[in-house]
């Protein structure tokens, strides 16, 4: 179809250009349940959440601390805070008004609340589990995104993330916006893409604030970046996973 043709044009022409949506980011926050509400994504969103939440109580069942990076409005966090003995918790995200609903949501004693870039951060420190749920795919060039993520994982730790993926995207694309405007959001991607080639990059603007891979890219691309991929579990929308960084 016509729309599918667009996205894959745009990709082609983008090539390794990373995503910029921080400004888009910055202004807003993320309601992820109101997406669970909605008849098209929502199983699919509430699967995922079942599913991260086992990964954390799983493989949290020892973290002392605990880093989460694109937070977005604290479900995640709150799982951390009530699935780990975690005596520290660190949520970041780049929206000030995200920050204010964890805060709002997480009782936790040892929560402590970053607002900044994710690629600007610093002096946060590793920690034994590290988070990054319903974001990656929005920070940049996802194998850049999963190495930076990799660095705060303490030797001997994990790290617990997803990815929206395209397999499906046409077709949700199109249940939300209908045919037409998806074409058009489409279109405007393409634009995007087309500007970026002939700029090298410099002008962009937030239609292309996701990078989206296939399904069947994601686990061999954990491999390449992480010591250990302990777990991938793939849905119609999301590949989740668990992967361990070396102790040595």
């Amino acid at each position: 179809m016509l729309a599918e043709t667009f996205v894959s044009a745009g990709h082609r022409l983008i090539g390794e250009h990373a995503p910029e949506g921080r400004d888009y980011w910055a202004r807003r926050f993320w309601d992820r349940e109101e997406v669970e509400s909605r008849p098209v994504l929502g199983d699919d969103f509430r699967a995922q959440k079942k599913k991260i939440a086992e990964y954390i109580e799983e493989h949290g069942r020892d973290a002392a601390r605990v880093l989460e990076f694109a937070c977005g409005t604290g479900e995640f966090t709150a799982m951390a805070a009530d699935l780990t003995p975690a005596k520290e918790i660190l949520a970041n995200d780049i929206s000030e008004q995200a920050l204010k609903i964890t805060g709002d949501r997480v009782g936790h004693p040892g929560l402590t609340l970053r607002q900044g870039d994710f690629w600007a951060l610093d002096g946060v420190g590793p920690a034994p589990l590290v988070l990054c749920v319903d974001a990656i795919h929005h920070m940049g060039q996802v194998r850049k995104v999963l190495e930076r993520l990799k660095t705060f994982v303490e030797p001997g730790g994990t790290f617990i993330g997803n990815l929206w993926t395209i397999d499906n995207y046409h077709d949700y694309q199109r249940g939300r916006y209908g045919a037409g405007k998806h074409l058009g959001r489409s279109a405007l991607f393409l634009a995007n893409a087309a500007v970026m080639r002939a700029t090298g990059g410099r002008v962009r603007w937030a239609s292309y604030r996701t990078q989206l891979l296939t399904g069947a890219a994601v686990e061999p691309l954990l491999h390449e970046v992480f010591d250990e991929v302990v777990d991938v579990h793939t849905t119609r929308f999301f590949v989740a996973f668990v992967c361990r960084r070396s102790d040595r």
